[in-house]
Parts: C-alpha cells; sequence; structure tokens
C-alpha cells in the first residue's frame, strides 16, 4: 500500500482560467457599439461561458469528492499528502494569496449570466440549483481547510458537516474520478446519479 496520496489525482489540469475568459468577454463586448452586434457575439461566447462553468463546477465537486476519498480511505492510517504547491508559498504569498477569489467570480456572476442570456439571446440559461450548492460546499470546504495551505496529511482535511454526514461509496469515487480524468471531461462527475449532494 502507498506511503503517500496525491493532492491532485489529475483534475487540476482542466480547469478554466474562467474568471480571466469572462472579462476578456465582456471587454470585448465593450469595445462593440452596434447592439446587433453585440447580441451576435454573446451568442457566440454565452456557449462556451456555460460550459466553462459546468466545467470548473465539476472540477470543485471532485474536489470535494477527492478530499472525502482521501479522509475517509485513509481514517484509520493517515498518509502524507504529495503535491501540494499551497505547502511551499511564503508568508508573504499566503498573506496575499485570496483562496476564494475564483469561486467567488463564479458565484457573483450567476445573476448576471442569466440576465445577460436573457437580454442578448432572448431566453435565460438558468444555473442549475445543484450547481450553485456544489459550489456553496466547496466555498466552505475552502474554508474549513484555510485554503490547503497547512494541509500535509489526510488526516488534516476538513470535510464539509454536510457532505461528512453521506455514506458514498469510495471505490465509486476513485473510479468516477478516474473516469473523468481519463476521458479529459470532468462534466462526467456531474453527469452521474449516484452521488447527489
Amino acid at each position: 500500500m502507498a506511503e503517500t496520496v496525491k493532492f491532485d489525482p489529475g483534475m487540476g489540469e482542466f480547469v478554466i482560467d474562467f474568471n480571466n475568459y469572462v472579462n476578456d468577454v465582456y471587454s470585448n463586448l465593450l469595445n462593440l457599439h452596434s447592439p446587433h452586434q453585440k447580441r451576435a457575439q454573446f451568442k457566440l461566447y454565452s456557449s462556451k461561458i456555460y460550459s466553462y462553468i459546468q466545467n470548473n463546477i465539476a472540477f470543485y465537486f471532485g474536489c470535494l469528492l477527492w478530499g472525502y476519498y482521501l479522509y475517509f480511505s485513509n481514517q484509520k492510517e493517515p498518509k502524507e499528502i504529495v503535491g501540494n504547491s499551497f505547502l511551499y508559498m511564503t508568508k508573504e504569498e499566503q498573506q496575499e494569496y485570496d483562496f476564494l477569489l475564483q469561486v467567488n467570480f463564479m458565484m457573483n456572476y450567476f445573476d448576471s449570466f442569466e440576465r445577460d442570456t436573457g437580454y442578448y439571446l432572448g431566453k435565460k440559461i438558468i444555473i442549475s440549483e445543484q450547481w450553485k450548492k456544489i459550489l456553496t460546499f466547496y466555498t466552505d470546504f475552502l474554508n474549513l481547510n484555510n485554503g490547503f495551505l497547512n494541509t500535509k496529511l489526510t488526516s488534516d482535511i476538513i470535510i464539509p458537516n454536510e457532505i461528512k454526514a453521506k455514506d458514498i461509496d469510495l471505490t465509486y469515487i476513485h473510479s468516477l474520478i478516474e473516469d473523468s480524468i481519463k476521458n479529459k471531461d470532468l462534466s462526467l462527475l456531474l453527469k452521474q446519479e449516484k452521488i447527489v449532494i
């Protein structure tokens, strides 16, 4: 049995820089003067924005599941976690590090996205309540673990109570995450039906 476990099993490489993408989209829209041009341009952007939201929400869900897996599968014999780059930040970097920046940006953007799709497309694209719930739990997860700045062992991981109370099959979590990485498609995490939070 391995003496160490990975901080990230491989999901991190599929995360999108959502904040910068959305800021670029709206910056480009501001440069257009015609409402017709803005509608046409936003129509092109909207499906990509939605898929990026889905991708990153799936990543956050995967992080929750991976944390749950690491914590419970090593409860009797805690293991060292390798690959946590946050451990190597300087004190100055830690003080400047806003681990909620990405999730807060996305959470705050949902209303704008729904409003803007209604305005530009004539029909609102609604963000699923389940996705919003995942983001809320992930925010809680980050806060409880202080952005993983000091997470060295599986026993250091703190799982939100709402997630901790669930009885999720550990083998299923592992295979689900493996499949999503193998297929380079994190949205598979959201499409499964056995785990609902």
